[in-house]
């Protein structure tokens, strides 16, 4: 069945872009809303308030997601709390917020995974619909891409990159449907950046909110943190973090194998466009005990579609 919260929780905190205090409230809400964030802070009709965390929302933003109206009115740094509800198997949400950045807490989704937890998951009495993907898709981007095939269940196949002393090449597989729950695998992992990238950024009049206590920050030498990583590998599992969230735009949860090699937001948004673009790429269906045992013909590796810039 879909669900959503016995109850509403609040949240505050800081912008990790913007550097200003936002303050969200997480209502409950019926079958079929979805995902719907409301800008509390515009004088504006109620309509025009109205954000729907929907793939086709999305606003080109650097270093995080950005989903606009077709008002013009927008909300950004989404990815954590979207990776929290779609985890934690939220369908509906109604998220009233005082600013257009969602506060970035520490930098992982532990904090929103904690606040539903506490507050309790509702069944609707109406049946979840979910995607399942029906044949092979993959978005290439340079030497970056992200390749979905069929699957009974989302998996995940992750593999970052990076010229650094402590990261390396790192992987990680994943089962959403098993393995968000426990809240010290995926969730708490945050988000990262490299000392001279933030000072760059910074001077650029980004990342205003950014800190040591919302992000693990790496120079030549390891991380400038006073706090230790809290997972070895906490760098793919961050990324795998923030793919759980920006895959939840297609607007609902997805049946997909997905195979992410150098990855970020854009490569995600991407995908998700192309898969929504052709409708024999995918079939929205009821989720029954039955979905867990569907099978897929052997499929045509000619037939797959694909996308690169």
């Amino acid at each position: 069945m879909q669900k959503t919260l016995k109850k509403y929780f609040t949240l505050s905190g800081i912008t990790l872009h913007s550097g200003k205090i936002s303050n969200i409230k997480v209502n409950p809400a019926p079958a079929n809303t979805g995902i719907l964030f409301k800008r509390t802070d515009l004088k504006v009709p109620h309509q025009e308030c109205l954000v729907e965390a929907n793939i086709k929302n999305i606003e080109f933003s650097e270093l995080c997601t950005k989903i606009s109206n077709v008002y013009g009115n927008s909300v950004s740094t989404i990815e954590h709390l979207m990776s929290a509800f779609h985890g934690l198997g939220i369908d509906n949400a109604i998220i009233e917020i005082d600013n257009s950045e969602l506060p970035i807490l520490d930098g992982s989704s532990l904090d929103y995974v904690l606040k539903i937890k506490s507050v309790g998951i509702r069944n609707l009495q109406t049946k979840r619909k979910i995607i399942n993907i029906l044949r092979p898709i993959i978005f290439k981007e340079n030497d970056s891409y992200i390749k979905v095939t069929p699957s009974n269940n989302l998996r995940i196949n992750y593999t970052i990159v990076y010229d650094h002393a402590l990261i390396k090449e790192q992987k990680l597989n994943f089962d959403l449907d098993t393995e968000y729950n426990y809240t010290n695998i995926i969730s708490n992992s945050r988000t990262f950046g490299f000392k001279d990238e933030v000072e760059r950024l910074k001077e650029r009049g980004l990342i205003a909110g950014g800190s040591l206590e919302n992000a693990i920050v790496l120079d030549n030498e390891g991380i400038i943190n006073n706090s230790a990583l809290r997972h070895d590998n906490e760098f793919v599992r961050h990324k795998v973090l923030d793919f759980i969230g920006d895959i939840y735009l297609l607007g609902n949860r997805v049946r997909g194998s997905f195979e992410i090699f150098k990855g970020g937001h854009k490569l995600t948004h991407e995908l998700a466009k192309l898969i929504m673009s052709d409708k024999s790429n995918w079939k929205l269906v009821i989720e029954n005990a039955d979905s867990q045992k569907l099978s897929f013909p052997t499929l045509n590796h000619k037939k797959e579609l694909s996308a690169s810039f």
